[in-house]
């Protein structure tokens, strides 16, 4: 699967990326024909925004998630687009 991961306004460490390229990997036990993701991370001063754009061939998965704390906004993102896949199926 390609993972492109985009951050705006601030630099991402490499545990960070790590971590982002595991939990996007688990989203291929609900859809197997998951070919890309897009990965945008943004800082606005006290909002930390995670954008995901899921390629399949079956369909495109998109979710918006902000919060405070990046791990807690990309784990409810990743959530919200496990449920659309299971809702699709």
């Amino acid at each position: 699967m390609n993972i492109n991961i985009t951050a705006r306004n601030f630099k991402i460490s490499s545990d960070f990326s790590e971590q982002i390229n595991k939990r996007i990997n688990k989203l291929l036990k609900y859809d197997k024909y998951i070919y890309s993701a897009e990965v945008i991370l943004s800082k606005e001063s006290r909002a930390e925004k995670v954008e995901l754009f899921i390629s399949s061939k079956k369909c495109k998965y998109i979710t918006k998630s902000v919060s405070s704390i990046f791990e807690k906004t990309l784990s409810r993102a990743i959530q919200n687009i496990a449920s659309q896949i299971r809702r699709k199926h």
